[in-house]
């Protein structure tokens, strides 16, 4: 059933939005905006959004801030801006994203020289300037000098597309879903899942990702009852009911709306607060070993934007294995920090799982370090096989093996 349902990109949104709509929104931003279209210009932008309604609150929420910001497309990233400075002068740019990251909730503004605002014919270069970038510049900088390493892009979403592609249509028996992940305190857009699930049969048939496009096959249920459950690391589960025939009503318009053939759903997303605790079970280790599978990096960085977003955060990391059983310990070496990947150089002895387990919370908080934070904001626990959820020979044992994250303070 799970192939019923396949994100696309969002280039292939069967839905139109109307040009009333587009003139009202960049009248909306429009403060400075006679400057965008060059491609001399340096921005210090403070967010980028796939969904131009999402820009549209962010660039409100910077100005009770007392910022002067805006909002334009990047032609080359397909996406919308929003930023809070603009010159000719690079220096001046990032004197301003030194001085815009002191401001709670902006500290990771970046300086952007590129075109923004419509595309052009000509594709000019686009250059990003990062913190180590940032950091080194004094009065001779020339950024010309810069070379590919020095430049690489931010990783961000991909942009709703405000009308479809000729030739591009609804499909008969599929419905077109948006799922409009958001952090409720900061406005961002987030990455992450949504379970899709029959509420008539009571089972799983899917699973989204957020800000793309997802088609979803007709169940048949009877009814199109659905329910759509947020499963994104470090924020609350959110759970939304709708109708797939009738996705607007008086019931669901505060989270539901509809933009030609698709569903937009939108999650305003919370952070755990002080006692909560999260399952990592997307953290996985290698077998008799405390150092992590390279698909482990993606709840990793869920955790360390929780992290980031608020520096009164503490934590401490409980590892957990399946059963008690003695044995073989592969664990980082701290001369050599390889997270993902095990090597001659990690070190080996033999150990308890309750070892085994604290070795493992351990590897994380060391990531974690590596990334910035403080290491007086997380402890670390090892409990072995002592809160197991299931028997050990249950054929739902490997939930056993994971790592939680309890809220100690906030």
């Amino acid at each position: 059933m799970l192939g019923q349902v396949i994100s696309w990109r969002l280039r292939f949104l069967p839905l139109f939005f109307v040009v009333l709509l587009a003139f009202s929104n960049t009248v909306f931003a429009s403060g400075n905006n006679s400057e965008p279209n060059s491609t001399e210009t340096s921005y210090v932008v403070i967010g980028a959004f796939a969904y131009q309604n999402n820009a549209i609150r962010f660039t409100a929420f910077a100005r009770e801030q007392m910022l002067d910001a805006n909002y334009a497309l990047n032609p080359n990233r397909n996406l919308y801006y929003v930023y809070v400075f603009s010159s000719p002068n690079v220096t001046e740019a990032i004197e301003e994203v030194r001085r815009v990251r002191t401001i709670p909730g902006f500290s990771d503004a970046w300086v952007y020289q590129g075109p923004l605002g419509e595309s052009t014919m000509s594709t000019p270069s686009v250059i990003t300037y990062k913190e180590e970038d940032i950091e080194e510049v004094d009065e001779r900088y020339e950024p010309e000098e810069m070379n590919e390493e020095q430049v690489e892009e931010k990783d961000e979403p991909e942009m709703v597309e405000e009308k479809i592609d000729n030739g591009i249509g609804k499909k008969e028996g599929y419905y077109y879903l948006y799922f409009n992940a958001t952090n409720k305190k900061t406005l961002k857009e987030v990455k992450g899942n949504v379970k899709i699930l029959d509420l008539e049969r009571i089972k799983e048939i899917g699973e989204g990702k957020t800000h793309e496009i997802v088609e979803l096959k007709d169940p048949n249920n009877g009814t199109g009852r659905i329910k759509l459950i947020s499963d994104i690391f470090g924020f609350r589960e959110i759970q939304h009911e709708i109708d797939l025939d009738e996705p607007v009503n008086d019931t669901t318009r505060t989270y539901t709306s509809m933009v030609g053939d698709s569903i937009i759903v939108d999650f305003e997303l919370e952070r755990f607060k002080k006692g909560d605790v999260l399952v990592m079970y997307n953290v996985y280790f290698f077998i008799d070993a405390a150092i992590m599978k390279p698909e482990s990096v993606y709840e990793l960085n869920n955790f360390l934007d929780m992290l980031s977003e608020n520096d009164k955060l503490k934590v401490r990391i409980h590892g957990h294995t399946n059963g008690n059983s003695k044995g073989k310990i592969i664990y980082l070496n701290q001369d050599d920090k390889n997270f993902f990947n095990i090597n001659a150089n990690h070190k080996e002895t033999i150990g308890s799982a309750k070892k085994l387990s604290l070795y493992r919370a351990e590897t994380i908080k060391q990531w974690m370090l590596e990334q910035g934070i403080s290491e007086d904001r997380i402890e670390v626990k090892g409990w072995g096989g002592k809160r197991m959820l299931y028997d050990k020979f249950d054929p739902l044992a490997y939930k056993n093996v994971r790592v939680e994250v309890e809220i100690l303070a906030e």
